[in-house]
């Protein structure tokens, strides 16, 4: 009869602490533990909730600056709400309070004025978005008056067009094509009877896209929101408790849409068909936002993204999701590859606006009191941990 075999101690030893290594918590960019899998035909991407190459953060270096505090009137900025950067380095920004879009060459010397405050032809009284196409236009759209005027980049008017209902923002593709969020909802407001009590309107809003005047709609998707509590206090008039969540989209040079409603950490990528293609989403924990309001202590957990950073597109194809921080001094972006994966949470000391070759744009409020657009390089980062 064989004599039972016995494993040594210190082997038995040695393969339990592997195992339990193997168990633990992996660091950034160990055997990153991102799922990936595909489901009816669409990629699903589940990711941790930290990035494969952990958290950085990059000084900006300052290179130009556009606004005074006083001065030549072309470059007092009353108030900057975008920036947009031509082929040729040419930055347009928009001011929302002188209702224009003015002009600056690369090195931020002033070239034009595009539009002005009003109705007529080449007018606007509220211009909300504005976008370049890659023909040499300048698209925008005037909210108030709820249409989009033409310019080319010389500051010529070329026309327009206009829109029923609600829009919110606006893009272009290298197509030259238009894209646009119109607010759409499924029970009429205006059925609504007088009464005390709040009632729930399911929000919807439509990804639209179309040529450059307006023709030719085609609409990507119907996307639901958080669900509006409004009540009509008389037969004019109606109140509403704003949303907490809202949905984020953005599209790429190439007619490609990623969407999502901040109410969880996912995001949806649309072919330019309107197929959908892709989810990524990230495990997280909603940042709780305290704020002093005079005698008053304000908490608030945010939700899963920024609406206001929104999404942005790198030079080398990756998205930037803008994500909250607690300090009010820096910006935090989830920086994700083009299929999907976190690569990257970043902490910037300003909101990044635009990227064009390599240089970052922002707008920035200085500690002099105005407002000025700067251009910066994102020097090296410094490992956060």
């Amino acid at each position: 009869m064989k004599k039972p075999q016995f494993i040594p101690y210190f082997l038995v030893l040695t393969l339990v602490l592997i195992f339990l290594a193997g168990c633990g918590p992996k660091e950034p960019g160990e055997g990153y533990p991102v799922e990936i899998e595909t489901v009816d035909s669409v990629k699903i991407v589940s990711n941790p909730g930290f990035p494969k190459e952990g958290k950085v953060r990059y000084a900006m270096e300052e290179e130009i600056s556009i606004g005074v505090m006083e001065g030549d009137e072309e470059y007092m900025l009353n108030q900057p709400q975008d920036v947009k950067v031509s082929e040729d380095g040419t930055i347009y920004m928009l001011d929302w309070g002188d209702a224009c879009i003015k002009v600056f060459d690369a090195h931020g010397v002033y070239l034009r004025t595009i539009g002005r405050k009003g109705q007529g032809p080449g007018e606007f009284e509220l211009p909300a978005y504005f976008d370049l196409s890659s023909d040499g236009r300048v698209f925008i759209m005037d909210t108030r008056n709820r249409r989009v005027v033409i310019f080319d980049v010389e500051g010529e008017y070329l026309g327009g067009f206009r829109l029923e209902g609600i829009h919110i923002g606006m893009k272009t593709d290298n197509r030259n094509r238009l894209y646009f969020e119109k607010e759409v909802r499924k029970e009429a407001v205006a059925d609504l009877p007088v009464t005390k009590d709040f009632q729930e309107i399911e929000a919807v809003s439509q990804i639209i896209r179309s040529q450059p005047d307006g023709s030719d709609r085609f609409v990507l998707g119907d996307f639901k929101g958080e669900k509006d509590r409004i009540k009509r206090i008389s037969t004019s008039g109606t109140m509403s408790v704003g949303s907490k969540y809202e949905i984020v989209w953005e599209v790429t040079s190439d007619g490609i849409l990623y969407e999502g409603l901040n109410e969880g950490y996912r995001i949806n990528v649309f072919s330019a068909n309107g197929t959908k293609v892709m989810t990524f989403s990230r495990e997280y924990e909603p940042v709780l936002l305290v704020r002093q309001l005079d005698d008053m202590v304000v908490k608030n957990l945010m939700p899963a993204y920024d609406p206001r950073k929104g999404f942005e597109f790198d030079g080398k194809g990756n998205i930037w999701v803008g994500f909250y921080s607690e300090n009010l001094d820096e910006h935090v972006y989830d920086v994700f590859s083009p299929d999907g994966v976190y690569i990257k949470q970043v902490i910037v000391p300003y909101r990044i606006f635009e990227f064009f070759k390599g240089k970052v744009y922002s707008i920035v409020a200085t500690e002099e009191g105005y407002a000025a657009v700067k251009r910066f390089k994102l020097v090296t980062p410094e490992d956060t941990g």
